[in-house]
């Protein structure tokens, strides 16, 4: 009888364990796959120089991204499509527009699905998006009339990732600027696992993928920029901050050690900045390296406004 009960006890305590770790790797799937938006206010984008934007809703692969499409009077014959980070908006990198905008190229900025007023999602971190990010692609390419060689990315963090796995599958584009990606969804879920809750949580990432995968529909596995850069065949500079408390930089070290050296620049700012924040922290600094990476591999864009 004493053995009889033993094994009960022993069943329900599995059982009991098993449902505590479902439910754990439950909220750790959602916290990834349907993050709390947070408000970014307005901006203006006349204070970069900017005029007023085309509102547009671009097709992405099955849903509709909330975009700013900028025609530059210029006309140098170039476009890049600008992408924010994990939680936020187009409004979040309008910053940066100089960057491209002064050196005459139209510019596309849109929310990310599951994001700002785009079409709510579930996300994936990179198996849906980067078909958003095909799509748009080719959504700027009929609107400009110029072909994927003559259109650039940039992206942060989320955006980064993204950008990348998105170039794996668009042979033609230009170029990707990757600032402060992660090297794979199940790295950072890790990275993040132990930075929010302790090292003990990392325990649930393999449950939290599974489920994220089955309620997203995609293979958490294949979220990868580490995987997809050896795909790549434009020329890539990716940026990083020593100083991320977020996605370490050796993150970026990962990717570059996966990618083609003779195309690929990894370049590690000399000033501190957190996360996705070199940009913002040193905007002169920033810029000159984006400059030089453009005269390295002669991408086809037009030459820096003077003043």
């Amino acid at each position: 009888m004493r053995g009889l009960l033993r094994v009960r006890s022993l069943v329900m305590l599995a059982v009991v364990l098993v449902v505590a770790y479902g439910a754990l790797s439950w909220l750790f799937a959602d916290k990834m796959i349907a993050p709390q938006a947070r408000p970014l206010g307005t901006v203006d984008p006349a204070l970069y120089g900017l005029p007023k934007p085309t509102i547009v809703q671009v097709p992405g692969n099955g849903v509709r991204l909330a975009s700013w499409y900028f025609p530059n009077p210029r006309n140098e014959h170039c476009a890049v499509i600008m992408l924010h980070g994990f939680g936020g908006a187009r409004a979040e990198v309008v910053g940066a527009s100089p960057i491209f905008w002064d050196r005459g190229c139209d510019l596309l900025l849109y929310d990310s699905r599951g994001h700002g007023d785009s079409s709510p999602a579930l996300l994936t971190f990179g198996p849906h998006e980067k078909e958003d990010l095909v799509a748009a692609i080719a959504w700027l390419s009929r609107r400009t009339q110029l072909p994927d060689r003559r259109i650039g990315l940039i992206g942060w963090s989320y955006g980064a990732a993204v950008s990348i796995q998105a170039a794996a599958k668009v042979p033609g584009i230009a170029f990707v600027i990757a600032d402060s990606s992660y090297s794979s969804l199940t790295d950072i879920a890790n990275v993040q696992a132990g930075h929010q809750f302790g090292a003990w949580a990392k325990a649930f990432v393999p449950g939290a993928l599974l489920i994220a995968g089955r309620r997203a529909g995609f293979d958490p596995g294949n979220a990868s920029p580490v995987a997809a850069i050896r795909h790549v065949k434009a020329p890539v500079l990716l940026i990083h901050s020593r100083q991320d408390g977020f996605t370490p930089y050796q993150h970026s070290e990962k990717i570059y050690a996966a990618s083609n050296k003779a195309r690929t620049r990894l370049v590690i700012p000399a000033w501190s900045a957190p996360h996705a924040e070199s940009f913002r922290t040193n905007p002169a600094g920033y810029t000159k390296i984006v400059d030089r990476f453009i005269a390295e591999f002669k991408l086809p864009v037009g030459p820096r406004r003077a003043g």
